[in-house]
């Protein structure tokens, strides 16, 4: 748990400290507020001893010029008084811009009400009553052509800092005898506005008010104010309270038990509007120290509830943070719907996106954040492990992380349901693109397991993926995972680096159950078996039609104990046979091929996949022979030869006996989905005849012999 900072640290150098450019407006804010005040001190300790301090206006007019190099306006009258309080109340005053801004003035306020205790003075205490000031405003500007309107303010008040520095200075200023009776700030507020993008922001009916101060003690505090803005549009409302500790003496500043709520709409907005709330236990800076401790914050937004503890180090050198980051649950479609991104919730499963929480340790600095012991749920998924940003302006990250379940599948966007006017459009695959820019924009390298995994309906285990991306060149290298029975394994690269993409492929199946697959991944039968394949690809292209098309490489295949859906060879066969021998064709057999083995090997080349050593082996009949497979139309033609080994009991009368030991030639072709065999058995019946006649005719030709012979010669003795 963070604690407060450290008091004892001192700083032993008052060395300058450069001030970041984003810190300018609010450094400039705080050099306006602490100049109206001294020349508020000055006024109240000096001119109660003067009978008309208005007489004294050009004198103090002057000193303003001199200091800040601007015109100061008093045209009000200045009320003094002098025991028991020095004090004075001094009327509208205004500090000219500059030169090229306007006459609207630079900072301005209505009305001051500034009394010190006399007596306490004399014992080097300064005790103050309520400090009064109303209609307060600060213009801050940026012209056109860059140049802002407070920076010759800044070198003015350096110069005059720098030659007025007090020398063996000790302490904060004496301001640790401060003891404030209260200080309210009413109407007032700050204008920013930029010529070059055209944005004008505003804070407006500026309020604070605190309760009576003591250096090192408690006090309440409390802030609200309206703010608008432009291009974009900006309007809301912030309102701060707490209880404030200022140590100035170790320069310790904590804020306990603080809340903060914000309003906002507008098209700056995530979501058009948002109701914020921000609440504290303590939060606490040592600047000399150079350290800050935040405890139990709770911040709330959006349907989000979020519980932060940090600490941090380093404020003005090697800055430094640790911490812990709670999410409680929340449901992730109501905050997306909040945020104005409700078409993301749209998901296949209107049953996802309805819980999520997480809880993570971090350690950050100005240019990374690690993320540690994450963990983080989602509907039913955790997601654990480490992940860092190593660098913010190369965006590098790393990462390890581990995914017990994940089903993709139910966070896909959903179907249009087919009606018989408007069927239900199929996605054309061809036309999915790869996407270049995302890709060249990617700079990680990482490691993801993941225990279950669901996708396109396919499901895989185990499955644990290395993978590096850098300026287009995206590697997934080792890719393994077990899959409906066997294993996967391999590797995936796209090169993004052009115009025209490279992907690369080397993939290895082993042992998988090839008719759950494709079920699965198709949503229909057409191939079953137990399959191992190895395949390695190059292809080019921007989509998926042009990958298909360029597709060269070569590919191993074995299926064994299975069977091809949409065909029946024997089936066929049958068909032919009885068609030659012109008797009734055989009764319909079911559309199915059954094999004990069938393997190959093939060359691809323009995504057309050439196999010239197909072999398979089915009841009765073995096939060998060679053909092609476009995978970019989907469509066969094969050219088998057919070794007939026995008679197949086909259920029907048919007696097929005639053709055993017979090799008939065979065409398969057609698309995946539609395939048709055409058996030749003309030129089998053809030879069959011809042998038969052959044998008949030597036949005859021996008992027309035999027949001469006794003709000839008559009967024997």
């Amino acid at each position: 748990m963070p604690t407060k900072p450290n008091s004892t640290a001192r700083s032993a150098a008052s060395g300058k400290l450069a001030q970041p450019s984003g810190r300018k407006p609010l450094k400039i804010i705080g050099m306006v507020i602490a100049t109206i005040i001294v020349l508020i001190i000055v006024i109240v300790i000096v001119l109660p001893f003067i009978i008309n301090p208005n007489d004294f206006k050009p004198r103090i007019v002057q000193l303003v010029k001199d200091k800040t190099g601007r015109e100061l306006s008093i045209p009000g009258n200045i009320r003094l008084s002098i025991f028991p309080w020095l004090g004075a109340e001094i009327g509208p005053m205004s500090l000219s811009n500059a030169p090229g801004f306007g006459g609207t003035p630079f900072a301005s306020i209505n009305e001051t009400d500034v009394h010190v205790r006399f007596w306490p003075l004399l014992r080097g205490r300064i005790a103050v009553d309520s400090v009064k000031l109303d209609g307060m405003n600060v213009d801050l500007e940026r012209d056109v052509g860059g140049h802002n309107n407070w920076q010759d303010l800044l070198d003015h008040l350096r110069s005059s800092m720098t030659t007025a520095r007090p020398q063996n200075s000790g302490g904060p200023g004496g301001l640790e005898n401060l003891h404030l009776l209260g200080f309210n700030i009413t109407d007032s507020g700050l204008r920013w506005s930029d010529a070059q993008k055209h944005q004008q922001y505003t804070i407006g009916n500026f309020n604070a008010d605190m309760a009576a101060f003591t250096p090192g003690k408690p006090v309440r505090l409390s802030v609200d104010f309206d703010f608008t803005g432009t291009n974009p549009q900006l309007g809301g409302h912030a309102a701060f309270t707490g209880t404030v500790i200022a140590n100035l003496a170790h320069r310790i500043y904590t804020t306990d038990n603080a809340k903060l709520d914000l309003v906002a709409n507008g098209g700056a907005v995530p979501g058009g509007q948002v109701n914020a709330e921000f609440l504290w236990q303590s939060a606490a800076v040592n600047l000399d120290a150079g350290t800050l401790a935040l405890n139990g914050m709770s911040a709330s937004a959006y349907g989000l509830k979020a519980r932060l503890d940090a600490e941090g180090q380093g404020l003005f050198k090697n800055l430094g943070f640790t911490g812990t980051l709670k999410l409680a649950q929340f449901s992730p479609r109501e905050v997306l719907q909040a945020l104005g991104h409700g078409n993301l919730a749209n998901t296949r499963d209107p049953h996802t996106l309805t819980r999520a929480s997480g809880t993570l340790n971090f350690i950050a600095s100005p240019g990374s954040i690690t993320l540690q012991n994450l963990a983080f749920k989602l509907d039913d998924t955790t997601l654990t492990g480490t992940a860092a940003i190593k660098n913010f302006s190369s965006k590098a990250l790393t990462f390890n992380l581990t995914l017990d379940q994940f089903d993709a599948d139910r966070y896909l966007p959903p179907q249009k349901p087919a009606t018989p006017a408007r069927p239900r459009e199929q996605t054309d695959i061809n036309k999915i693109s790869i996407p270049l820019r995302t890709l060249r924009r990617l700079n990680l390298d990482g490691q993801l397991h993941i225990g279950q995994f669901t996708l396109l309906h396919t499901h895989t285990s185990n499955m644990d993926v290395t993978l590096s991306a850098h300026k287009g060149l995206v590697q997934v290298n080792p890719l393994s995972a077990q899959l409906y029975g066997g294993t996967l394994s391999g590797s995936m690269q796209i090169d993004a680096t052009n115009d025209t993409p490279i992907v690369v492929e080397d993939l290895t199946l082993q042992n998988v159950q090839a008719g759950a697959l494709v079920q699965d991944l198709f949503k229909m039968r057409r191939l079953s078996g137990t399959a191992s394949l190895h395949v390695a690809t190059r292809a080019l292209g921007p989509t998926v039609g042009e990958i298909r098309h360029t597709l060269e490489g070569h590919m191993n295949f074995s299926f064994k104990n299975g069977a091809i859906e949409g065909i029946n060879i024997w089936g066929a066969v049958a068909r032919a046979y009885a068609l030659a021998k012109h008797r009734p064709p055989p009764p319909p057999a079911p559309r199915r091929t059954q094999f004990a083995d069938m393997h190959g090997s093939a060359v691809i080349n323009q995504g057309v996949l050439y196999n010239r050593d197909f072999a398979a082996y089915l009841p009765y009949l073995e096939l060998t022979g060679e053909g092609k497979l476009d995978l970019a139309e989907l469509t066969l033609d094969y050219a088998l030869q057919g070794h007939i080994t026995g008679t197949p009991r086909l259920g029907t009368p048919q007696n097929l006996s005639g053709l055993a030991g017979a090799t008939i030639p065979l065409r398969i072709s057609g698309t995946l989905s539609h395939l048709s065999v055409r058996p030749d058995l003309a030129g089998v019946l053809r030879e069959r005849v011809n042998r038969e006649l052959d044998r008949k005719r030597t036949q005859l030709e021996g008992k027309l012999k035999n027949r001469l012979q006794d003709i000839l010669h008559g009967p024997p003795g």
